[in-house]
């Protein structure tokens, strides 16, 4: 039996500094990315020794919404060179032995286009609704989806459920993560690149771990699930299925406990 194991990155297996939280001593820790010549994110020694072994009963798929310069920046969590697919910009782009599988995001970029949900639809929208003193930046990533740097404290909290439901109607998803605001077109999804690479490769169990509500699709087309209990899905309730089940940790330890359930299943079900 072939088990795939799909995970999300950032704050589900590695953590900034602001985000692993306090049980954790510096002698725990290994760097696993560096950005313009400064640690960025880090595992511990554990983590990174454990993924590294999964490797010998389960095939590690990384899910992320990086787009490709900054996934290549995490090099540190892999044993040698990058796993042979990794799904990068939500789901948009499917890189195999390091280059985009063009056939998929050809059929993403159409579908897009066909529902209007594409960047130049969106600015006036953003425009329209988010020029406001709290709103720092606004990126574009890698033409698939947009989302904003945003001042946290003066982030009008209340209004997060009639943005979500303004964009919602235009065929887009809403995602708060910490400082960043994303704009999803409800076409690009985690769970949908994921089957891709099932099929290619036969597996026929899936465990997925994730933290966000980007990650939800993903868990929920899992056999088995696992939601970081510190994570914007966990803290706002979502109603999840059976099969998902949430971190009993928090923080880094919580990418411990993911990698040390992933590792018991994969071991069952040789």
């Amino acid at each position: 039996m072939t088990v795939l194991f799909a995970s999300d990155l950032d704050q589900t297996l590695i953590y900034s500094r602001n985000s692993m939280g306090m049980e954790v001593t510096e002698e725990e820790l290994v760097e696993v990315e560096r950005y313009e010549g400064k640690p960025l994110s880090f595992m511990t020694k554990k983590s990174q020794s454990a993924l590294w072994n999964i490797g010998d009963s389960a095939f590690f798929l990384p899910v992320t919404t990086r787009t490709q310069a900054q996934y290549e920046r995490v090099t540190g969590i892999f044993e040698g060179q990058h796993p042979q697919f990794a799904v990068i910009s939500n789901g948009a782009v499917i890189l195999e032995n390091g280059h985009p599988i063009k056939e998929w995001s050809d059929q993403i970029r159409q579908t897009c286009i066909n529902r209007k949900t594409i960047i130049e639809e969106l600015l006036p929208e953003i425009e329209r609704h988010f020029s406001e003193d709290w709103v720092l930046k606004v990126r574009e990533a890698d033409d698939w989806f947009v989302y904003l740097i945003i001042d946290r404290a003066r982030f009008p909290e209340d209004k997060l459920d009639f943005y979500t439901a303004t964009l919602k109607k235009l065929g887009w998803g809403l995602s708060l993560q910490g400082r960043k605001l994303y704009f999803m077109p409800e076409s690009i999804t985690k769970a949908g690149a994921m089957e891709y690479i099932k099929k290619r490769i036969g597996a026929n169990y899936v465990f997925a771990a994730g933290d966000s509500l980007l990650d939800l699709d993903l868990l929920e087309s899992a056999n088995y699930g696992m939601l970081a209990a510190h994570g914007e899905a966990a803290k706002n309730a979502v109603s999840v299925s059976a099969h998902i089940h949430k971190t009993e940790n928090y923080g880094i330890k919580a990418g411990e406990e993911i990698l040390a359930r992933v590792a018991e299943i994969a071991m069952q079900r040789q």
